[in-house]
């Protein structure tokens, strides 16, 4: 019951990074695309990754938009 990279290597791969599909996560909102009294973050569903590293897809309900971003904090306790 290995993958064939785990067999090669003699070790366990490293999972660490992976997340839960629907889980809730925070976008943080840059300076300079809000306005003075506006929310610092936005509140959306991670829908998964991209090609490139660091970047994942977040869908807002309010909005009805896939967004690709990268300053994401997860909140994995509350998934849908």
């Amino acid at each position: 019951m290995k993958t064939l990279e785990e067999a090669y290597l003699s070790k366990r791969l490293d999972v660490g990074h992976f997340r839960i599909f629907g889980s809730s996560v925070y976008l943080h909102v840059t300076k300079d695309a809000r306005k003075n009294l506006e929310p610092t973050a936005r509140l959306g569903i991670f829908v998964g990754y991209t090609n490139t590293p660091h970047n994942y897809r977040v869908y807002f309900l309010t909005s009805r938009m896939t967004v690709v971003c990268r300053d994401v904090i997860f909140y994995n306790e509350k998934a849908l």
